[in-house]
């Protein structure tokens, strides 16, 4: 158990938050159990930013159909990050707005004194039940890039959670790369190589020791069924392929990943799994030029059942 007498606070792996009531920022000394399966250091957080662009090339940070214009407006991220997403949003929101992020580790995000004054970090794991001052606090819960978090393909733990954290009329985004929709494509028109394909396969069943489906493929095009399974109404889908002049950006960031999982959890399985991985990735490397991807973005919004709909 972590004491953080500094702050008042007491966390530990079955008590896993800061209590939002009190205002009091999650501090590193609180620890919940983390299986992050990418890594956390500078080359990461280069990575995950570059992707955050990317993404935000799309068009928006919030899907344009939920309303952000109220007073005393409450937001929630949950899986932060670097916290880059919370800055951004936080320069567009009301002034009176109050940003909340949520994660097993700030590790990547910057310190308190530099984050805006309206964004406040917590200590949460999202698959664990949110304990009741969590309960129907926010107006907007975001959620983004998850695949590699989200258990045996179920997303529905993680929904149920954060169906809680809503306030009545309150909406959730979930925004995913939708891996169903990938495609390797040649930049001069022939056969593209099998390599990355390979390597894709071989990443997403764990160095072929789990099912094909181990990581997802199809969770995120379900997303819209099973919010409406959870009586969330007014859902929204919108399926954005990223433009072919920044998909070897993309690929990139695929790359740096594929790299940190290769060491962080193929290494670890033995037999030379990481090894495989990182050939792979070097032959991939060689035909960089001479290869892309085709991928979608895909996000789903849906808003909880007011007082006002019945």
């Amino acid at each position: 158990m972590a004491d953080n007498t500094e702050q008042g606070t007491v966390v530990n792996e079955t008590t896993p938050v800061t209590k939002v009531a009190d205002e009091t920022p999650a501090t590193e000394t609180a620890t919940v159990k983390d299986e992050y399966i990418l890594s956390r250091g500078y080359g990461s957080n280069i990575r995950v930013n570059i992707q955050h662009y990317l993404w935000k090339d799309g068009g928006y940070l919030l899907h344009p159909s939920i309303p952000t214009n109220a007073e005393n407006l409450r937001v929630a991220e949950i899986g932060v990050g670097t916290g880059i997403w919370l800055t951004e949003l936080s320069r567009i929101l009301p002034a009176s707005a109050q940003l909340d992020g949520f994660d097993v580790s700030h590790e990547q995000c910057p310190p308190k004194e530099f984050m805006p004054s309206n964004v406040s970090l917590y200590i949460h794991d999202c698959l664990s039940e949110p304990p009741n001052h969590l309960h129907e606090q926010y107006d907007i819960i975001h959620i983004q890039m998850f695949n590699s978090v989200v258990k045996d393909n179920d997303p529905e733990p993680v929904i149920r959670n954060m169906i809680k954290m809503l306030k009545p009329g309150g909406y959730i985004s979930w925004g995913e790369f939708d891996f169903a929709s990938w495609k390797t494509i040649s930049s001069t028109g022939g056969e593209p190589s099998s390599d990355l394909d390979k390597l894709l396969f071989y990443n997403a069943t764990v160095g072929n020791t789990k099912p094909v489906n181990f990581l997802a493929t199809h969770w995120p095009q379900r997303l819209p069924q099973i919010y409406a399974d959870h009586g969330l109404t007014e859902i929204v889908t919108d399926r954005n392929p990223f433009s072919p002049e920044v998909t070897t950006y993309m690929l990139d960031t695929f790359m740096v990943a594929a790299e940190e999982i290769s060491y962080n959890v193929l290494d670890r399985i033995g037999g030379g799994q990481g090894d495989v991985a990182r050939g792979l990735i070097e032959k991939v490397t060689q035909n960089r030029r001479n290869m892309s991807i085709q991928l979608d973005r895909l996000v789903t919004v849906g808003r909880k059942i007011g007082a006002s709909d019945s």
